[in-house]
């Protein structure tokens, strides 16, 4: 059991007035320095004071009572890092493993390679007297290209085996997990300090003021650069240090602009529309170039998706599919893949897990929350749809870790956010886990501004009706409101900047944008 030790010796504490008896009492009184405070009986004597007085051996006891209470915290802070670093070890253990494995087929390839040409090579050397003289006398050099054909059938043949050997790895995504071993990572640095610090909003900024409704605001993975909606058009402002200043409007879509997502590669970003297109936005030499207006979907488009290597992009609609793009940030482009078409009613949110091997979609209407699993070829299919304990309309999801998401329903009287957790294949509430909202029953929620999740500072940041709530994730696995916001309407439209340092929303009671600084206390 850990034991405090006292720095000083006990019996050299002496009061300041250095009387010979032992010092035994402790005034406890802020406006003296600390050296004061220790004093004898003879120094009571000769002054009086307010102060309350406590014996030595009490406050020493309540000293060591503290530190040994937050040695207890501390201890389990330190296991369970060294637990975390431990499984780093583990992985990197395993991917050098791995990629040890890899290179070495590699290896052995090119060497068994190399050996086949060399044996081909002396094979060249012979030759028949009869069969050069022929080619000489008819000058031809038919055994020349027949050597030529032969050494580029061999080498056809080596690079097909090297490609399958690179192949083989590239698809196993678990033996080769760089994003799993990075998230791990991460997780040491913050997630066991979060128990310890809470989130306070502090508000920095309501100046700017845009009478036209917001409905999405997105920002450059450096937060240098904000970009929002005003009805059709897009905005795009300067940001730093909580306040926004408007360099530039861009109009091309024809109808009311619904979703933003910004590239964490390079200044592009793309928009969906109610006018049922997707545009891609490029910054070219401080010039906003739009692609052309991509229509697949046969009605508005109210939410997009994309991955982490940027390359897809999935997007949901009121023609109830969620269509799949490839993506071309260089060259400012959109490529439709297909369609996924399980849901009967309007597709309002999205999201990927970890691994990007699942896909969870929710739609209006009951039980109409699908998982769609990644399959060949990186195409996504239908798994299956999951099955709810409670008859509400799912609004928002997102899921928070490789086999747990989150879902908001849009409930009036329900005022709950429930957590969806893979058990056996299947994904079913934890009951134990649900997260209790205030309850007001005269409203809806409505579907626009996601759940955001930002990992490294361990926070989620959400709307539901007239809040916007800050959570974080404790150690029991349980997730806490550790700050609310009430705005007084539930027509609130926001985001937070990468590094989770600001919360910027529009919102129809202010009629303008509120910047929040997300502070530590």
């Amino acid at each position: 059991m850990f034991k405090p030790q006292m720095i000083e010796n006990e019996k050299d504490l002496f009061c300041l007035n250095n009387h010979t008896q032992q010092s035994r009492l402790v005034l406890f009184d802020q406006k003296i320095q600390k050296s004061q405070r220790i004093c004898c009986s003879e120094c009571l004597q000769t002054f009086q004071t307010d102060a309350k007085i406590v014996g030595l051996t009490i406050i020493i006891q309540n000293i060591e009572d503290v530190i040994q209470k937050n040695a207890s915290s501390l201890e389990d802070i330190t296991s369970n890092t060294i637990q975390k670093i431990k499984l780093c070890i583990t992985s990197v253990q395993n991917l050098k493993t791995n990629f040890m494995k890899l290179f070495d087929s590699i290896i052995r390839t090119a060497e068994d390679w190399t050996l086949n040409l060399q044996a081909q090579r002396e094979k060249f050397n012979q030759y028949s007297f009869y069969d050069e003289l022929d080619n000489l006398i008819n000058k031809q050099n038919k055994n020349f290209d027949t050597h030529i054909k032969l050494i580029n059938t061999i080498n056809r043949s080596w690079i097909t085996k090297l490609c399958n050997i690179l192949t083989q790895f590239n698809q196993n995504k678990d033996k080769l997990n760089l994003q799993q071993f990075y998230e791990q990572v991460i997780s040491i640095g913050y997630f066991n300090l979060s128990p310890q610090y809470s989130i306070k909003l502090q508000l920095i900024d309501q100046s700017v003021k845009q009478w036209e409704k917001c409905q999405a605001i997105v920002f450059d993975y450096s937060g240098s650069i904000m970009v929002s909606t005003q009805k059709n058009d897009i905005r795009v402002w300067n940001f730093l240090n909580g306040t926004i200043k408007l360099v530039n409007t861009l109009q091309e879509h024809t109808d009311q602009v619904q979703c933003l997502v910004y590239s964490n590669k390079q200044n592009s970003f793309i928009s969906c529309s109610q006018d049922k297109t997707i545009r891609c936005w490029q910054l070219v030499q401080n010039e906003w170039i739009c692609s052309q207006p991509y229509q697949q979907h046969t009605d508005q488009v109210i939410f997009m998706l994309l991955n982490s290597n940027e390359d897809l992009l999935f997007s949901g609609s009121f023609d109830k599919s969620i269509k799949v793009w490839k993506v071309d940030f260089n060259q400012n482009k959109l490529k439709f893949l297909y369609s996924l078409n399980n849901h009967s009613n309007d597709v309002v949110s999205l999201s990927l897990n970890q691994s990007e091997n699942l896909l969870v979609s929710c739609a209006k209407g009951y039980n109409q929350i699908i998982i769609w699993e990644r399959k060949e070829e990186d195409k996504f299919e239908f798994k299956h749809f999951v099955t709810q304990s409670f008859q509400e309309y799912g609004h928002k999801v997102k899921f928070i870790k490789e086999n747990q998401f989150m879902l908001i329903t849009n409930a009036n009287q329900m005022d709950k956010i429930f957590i969806f957790e893979r058990k056996e294949g299947v994904f079913q509430v934890n009951e134990s886990k649900t997260i209790h909202l205030m309850t007001n029953n005269k409203f809806y929620d409505e579907y626009h501004f996601p759940i955001i999740y930002n990992q490294v500072r361990n926070l989620i940041v959400l709307r539901y009706k007239m809040f916007i709530y800050i959570l974080k994730e404790f150690n029991d696995g349980k997730y806490k409101i550790v700050d609310q916001l009430s705005c007084a309407t539930y027509s609130i439209y926001g985001t937070i900047t990468n590094n989770g340092q600001y919360l910027v929303y529009w919102d129809n009671k202010n009629q303008g944008y509120s910047v929040y600084e997300l502070l530590n206390k």
